[in-house]
């Protein structure tokens, strides 16, 4: 299980409750972007503690292998948070099976972070975890996300009718998958 990860411009880490101020920092500068796309959050996700206990979870839920949250630096700014991909749902054989989700920064949406990490880290997924396949659900009108999808390679599976709740409102999804031709059982 790898708790870094280096691309050529980024490091992918596994954080624990001492990323609290960093990650509330995050969510709050990219609430009106995420909560188009995400499940409704109460305001109680934008403390401190909330924060605090949630990255307690994942990091125990990464040791045990159940999940695995990367959260995302510039190597040249390796201070702040640009975003986060995590893995999570992840079953052992016979379903050798995972999900994925992930978010960055609005400010540097555009730059090729995005693929760039969840390449690095469904890499690790593949090979440290032997997962089989990984699905993504995204919501039809998140168009970046879905041409992210397309160009890491996942399928088109179809859709999941009224399968997210986004802003009160349950809302069709379209689910992905990434098979690993290279599995091994």
């Amino acid at each position: 299980m790898s708790f870094i990860v280096n691309t050529n411009r980024l490091i992918l880490k596994v954080e624990n409750a001492s990323i609290a101020s960093k990650a509330l920092e995050f969510y709050k500068e990219n609430r009106q972007y995420f909560e188009a796309f995400e499940p409704t959050r109460t305001d109680a996700f934008y403390t401190i503690e909330f924060q605090e206990a949630a990255a307690k979870y994942e990091y125990d839920e990464t040791v045990k292998g159940h999940s695995l949250r990367y959260y995302i630096y510039l190597k040249n700014n390796p201070d702040k948070i640009i975003g986060s991909i995590n893995f999570f749902r992840i079953r052992p054989m016979p379903f050798s099976s995972a999900s994925i989700g992930y978010k960055f920064h609005h400010d540097y949406w555009g730059n090729g972070y995005a693929l760039e990490s969840c390449q690095a880290a469904i890499s690790i997924m593949f090979s440290d975890y032997n997962i089989h396949r990984i699905v993504a659900k995204v919501s039809p009108d998140n168009t970046p996300s879905i041409h992210l999808l397309e160009r890491m390679g996942f399928t088109y599976e179809g859709i999941e009718y009224k399968s997210v709740n986004v802003a009160g409102k349950f809302r069709d999804h379209l689910r992905y998958s990434l098979i690993n031709n290279d599995h091994h059982v």
